[in-house]
């Protein structure tokens, strides 16, 4: 695994790459011990393993967030349960994205199809106030 972040994140970042591969390679643990005691805590399936998480964070690396188009790497990438834990949504491969922090935070709760409801709605918005309340609904955080 540490070969193919190598090569991938070269594409991506000009320095620091064996850091930024450590810290891909122990995110996807430290994510996987988390969903397991997340997942037994609501009682959910939690199936998605460790190589799994890796592979979904090696393909959407360097790739633009669906939701918020910002360009996906370990300093703000995050794996998302499509349908949340916390309405049943299991942690397995097919519930399980990587989106940026920033989505992740405007999503919260929200199901992937609310959450289309949502984004679908701010495009309806003039472009200073969208950014305003998108800005808000992620915390306040640029």
């Amino acid at each position: 695994w540490g070969q193919k972040f190598d090569e991938k994140l070269r594409t991506v970042h000009k320095r620091n790459i064996e850091k930024k591969v450590a810290r891909c390679l122990t995110r996807c643990n430290t994510v996987k011990n988390g969903m397991v005691a997340r997942s037994k805590k609501y009682g959910v399936e939690c199936t998605i393993t460790v190589d799994e998480l890796r592979q979904l964070a090696l393909d959407a690396y360097g790739t633009p967030c669906r939701y918020s188009k910002r360009i996906l790497t370990i300093d703000n990438m995050v794996f998302d349960h499509k349908i949340p834990i916390s309405k049943g949504g299991a942690s397995t491969q097919d519930n399980i994205q990587v989106i940026s922090k920033f989505a992740n935070t405007m999503k919260g709760s929200l199901s992937e199809e609310n959450f289309f409801i949502l984004l679908a709605w701010l495009d309806t918005l003039d472009e200073e106030l969208r950014k305003d309340i998108s800005i808000r609904l992620a915390g306040g955080k640029r």
